[in-house]
């Protein structure tokens, strides 16, 4: 069986996409398509949660690229209700950008929210591990009420 393969952005055109951008309005004309790439849920007892669990919201970049304008406005949008939906954190922990440097995901480089972390520590972060949370405290996160620019981050 072969490995499954994390594509860019220009793979990632599939055609349901380009058949989205032939009869849809562009983007300058206010509607916008955006794909979420990762949901993490966890639960159950081993989590220190119930059936139901919690989850994080995960976008992958290759290299150094970042969240564009798009992204952080439709993404904080999403952050933004769940936040308000859950306002206590119990169930949505957040949104996350990870960038990795080698497609090979055994010998990748990650960073979290800008956040080096080491391959135990990127393990444990897909875990939901709340050390690991609390270490990159999200400080790029597309949410609160006003969404911050890449220049900002």
């Amino acid at each position: 069986m072969a490995k499954p393969r994390w594509r860019g952005t220009d793979a990632q055109r599939l055609k349901f996409r380009d058949w989205l951008r032939v009869h849809q309005p562009e983007g300058n004309k206010g509607y916008v398509v955006e794909d979420l790439d990762l949901v993490l849920r966890v639960y159950g007892k081993r989590y220190d949660t119930d059936a139901v669990g919690k989850f994080i919201l995960v976008e992958l970049k290759y290299g150094n690229a970042w969240i564009g304008y798009a992204q952080q406005k439709t993404f904080g949008l999403i952050d933004s209700v769940l936040r308000k939906g859950d306002p206590t954190g119990e169930r949505y922990l957040g949104y996350y950008v990870v960038q990795y440097d080698d497609e090979d995901w055994e010998r990748a480089n990650f960073k979290v929210n800008r956040v080096a972390l080491s391959e135990d520590e990127f393990l444990r972060f897909l875990q939901l591990d709340a050390k690991i949370l609390a270490r990159i405290n999200q400080p790029n996160a597309p949410a609160s009420s006003s969404v911050q620019t890449e220049a900002s981050f």
